[in-house]
């Protein structure tokens, strides 16, 4: 078995199976749109780490990938937000960065990045 092969055989091993025939795939611009509006939410600083780590973006797509797998329900607007309807919330506890959503009156945490190693806040 050839060295790619073997890559691609394990890449398919490690990366979450979505759902085939999504209506959208997002990329690491939508996962910046999402965050930043909600950078309100959090200090500039905060916000300057999340949206320039590709190692984060990528990781934030794939999680709002598993929640609208987890509730079956598409929660990014066409203009790449996390629908109000759903309540989007960001929680900055010292060094650690959380995304939750409100559905059905349960909040629900979907997200969460330790940016300690990063830099001080």
């Amino acid at each position: 078995m050839s060295d790619f092969k073997r890559l691609a055989r394990l890449t398919k091993s490690i990366v979450p199976r979505f759902e085939r025939g999504r209506s959208r795939y997002l990329n690491h611009d939508d996962a910046r749109m999402m965050i930043n509006d909600l950078g309100m939410q959090m200090s500039p600083e905060v916000l300057k780490k999340l949206i320039f780590n590709a190692e984060i973006l990528e990781d934030f797509i794939n999680s709002v990938y598993q929640l609208e797998q987890k509730i079956n329900k598409e929660v990014v607007t066409e203009y790449a937000t996390i629908d109000i309807e759903y309540n989007p919330k960001v929680y900055v506890e010292g060094h650690t960065v959380g995304f939750s959503i409100t559905y059905k009156d349960k909040e629900v945490v979907f997200a969460e990045y330790d940016l300690e190693e990063k830099e001080d806040i």
